[in-house]
């Protein structure tokens, strides 16, 4: 008796193309923008403040936003990889909402910087009228976004990927 074989999908062919289209690409968050603030561009800035200078004490709020919000980026990635592969969302999707939830912890966390940054000096409270760290015109915290790439470098930007 001749054996009758079908060939069923089952989505698996979806879910190649869409893990396919994922590879390669990445989100990178971080600041961007190359605007400046009494000649010093946002970039330089917030380094100076992530690292430090000798005159400027390090407030790492990517390290930070790092630590305190890297177990659950993971998780949320992870559940978006389970949606994508259930078929309920699309790569982009993914990649769009894996950037704008890491975009928000970083802001959070330089608004929450006076809970948990070195406090700013007397002076500088006094220069600037506000006892908050890392917030002075808010261009810094306005400039953390998201880009979307397919491994291909990206300069000039300070970037977690």
């Amino acid at each position: 008796m001749p054996v009758k074989i079908i060939d069923k999908d089952m989505g698996w062919q979806r879910i190649g193309k869409d893990i396919t289209a994922l590879r390669g690409s990445s989100v990178r968050v971080g600041i961007m923008g190359n605007e400046s603030a009494d000649g010093v561009s946002v970039v330089d800035y917030a380094m100076y403040n992530e690292f430090g200078t000798n005159r400027i004490p390090a407030r790492p709020f990517m390290s930070k936003t790092a630590e305190v919000y890297g177990e659950k980026i993971g998780k949320f990635t992870e559940y978006l990889a389970g949606s994508l592969i259930d078929g309920k969302v699309g790569p982009t999707y993914v990649l769009q909402n894996i950037g704008e939830k890491y975009q928000s912890y970083i802001q959070k966390t330089i608004r929450d910087a006076k809970n948990w940054a070195v406090p700013n000096a007397a002076s500088t409270v006094a220069m600037k009228g506000s006892s908050s760290p890392l917030i002075d015109t808010g261009r810094m915290v306005q400039s953390v976004r998201y880009e979307i790439k397919l491994g291909q470098a990206t300069k000039g930007r300070f970037l977690i990927s």
